[in-house]
């Protein structure tokens, strides 16, 4: 695992829980600020957890749909309960990328423009693959330019060119997320008392929200040819390709720098970093020297001039190896402590993992 930001709160949160056989990674790209990316790291997992057990212990992908769903609506409750107090919750959202690795079979969901990137071998040749597993849903792709079209044939505006991207309604370049009250409902659009510029503000009245809270699903059995999955979030995914990132992965060791102490996320953090610093005929060591930004991302009257902002956003990524070298060392950590949770890169911790017995055969997993 690794992140920089370059915001002057961290808006992303990730994710990690760890079972005997299990694994959870979560990746939340919060917007306007972290509150929507912290709830989904507080509440999704345990939840996820319980319509497991619910369901004999199995897991599918209506579940993991169904958790997504809950978690909106959860979120937007609270929204609902608190935005005369705070009004910038009508205004905050998060991407959100989920992955849960289960009796051999691994589960994507994926709102917003998180990525998941495996790299694999196969064909007759036994060459090296890279494959984006769920979509972007950036209005930047033609695909989800013309599923927006088709969702509101009504509006001939609902995708335009606006500060050189394509965006919903010419303010947003992502279609899919967590939160975002003021874009799917009225009641939040009208509130007068958000610090949202004019030419943000969100054209009203609207018949249906204009970004989505549906995830896109991938599912499938997992075999020996699947070497990695690389969770990025969004931006990383502005300064690498997915072929970059996988050979990054592929060509390096898992661990480096002094006494091995830096996997190979930080590495791809770095060589990003550093793809950044020479857009802007900047150095690798000038960048690190450059203050983060003010407050949240993109708040009205607080410029990115001389911050972080002007040369990246905020970027996690986890590295998950799909190989036979096991987790742990069963001779070094007692069976209890291989069961841990570590969230925003906070202290680790036992995961709720250690509440389902479950007996089957996995897949090594190496972080």
């Amino acid at each position: 695992m690794a992140a920089v930001h370059a915001n002057g709160d961290m808006e992303d949160h990730s994710q990690l829980e760890v079972g005997h056989n299990e694994l959870f990674v979560g990746i939340y790209d919060g917007h306007r600020g972290n509150i929507a990316s912290e709830f989904i790291s507080n509440n999704l997992f345990h939840d996820l957890l319980r319509y497991i057990e619910e369901n004999d212990k199995n897991i599918s992908e209506d579940i993991l749909r169904t958790v997504v769903a809950e978690t909106e609506e959860k979120f937007m409750l609270e929204v609902e309960e608190g935005y005369q107090q705070q009004p910038e919750l009508g205004i905050v959202g998060s991407s959100c990328l989920i992955c849960v690795i289960w009796k051999g079979t691994l589960y994507i969901a994926n709102l917003g423009d998180s990525r998941a990137v495996m790299g694999s071998v196969g064909g007759p040749l036994n060459r090296f693959r890279v494959q984006q597993l769920v979509r972007d849903h950036n209005a930047r792709n033609e695909d989800i330019r013309l599923e927006l079209v088709n969702l509101h044939p009504d509006d001939p505006n609902i995708v335009t060119y606006n500060f050189d991207a394509w965006r919903v309604k010419g303010i947003s370049e992502v279609s899919r997320g967590i939160g975002h009250a003021y874009w799917k409902r009225e009641a939040f659009t009208l509130n007068s008392s958000f610090q949202v510029p004019e030419s943000e503000r969100v054209p009203s009245p609207f018949n249906q929200p204009l970004l989505s809270a549906e995830p896109e699903i991938y599912s499938r059995v997992l075999n020996d040819n699947d070497k990695f999955i690389i969770f990025g979030s969004g931006g990383l995914w502005k300064l690498l390709t997915n072929e970059q990132a996988a050979k990054i992965v592929k060509n390096n060791p898992r661990e480096y720098g002094e006494f091995l102490l830096q996997g190979i996320a930080s590495r791809v953090v770095k060589i990003a970093l550093e793809i950044a610093a020479g857009r802007r005929n900047k150095s690798y060591s000038e960048l690190r020297k450059i203050p983060k930004g003010y407050g949240v991302s993109k708040r009205p009257s607080i410029s990115d001039e001389g911050t972080r902002r002007e040369y990246h956003d905020d970027i996690t990524v986890i590295v998950v190896f799909l190989d036979k070298k096991p987790i742990w060392n069963p001779n070094d950590i007692p069976l209890e402590g291989r069961i841990v949770s570590c969230r925003a890169f906070s202290k680790l911790e036992l995961s709720d993992f250690r509440s389902l017995r479950v007996t089957h055969q996995a897949f090594g997993i190496y972080l």
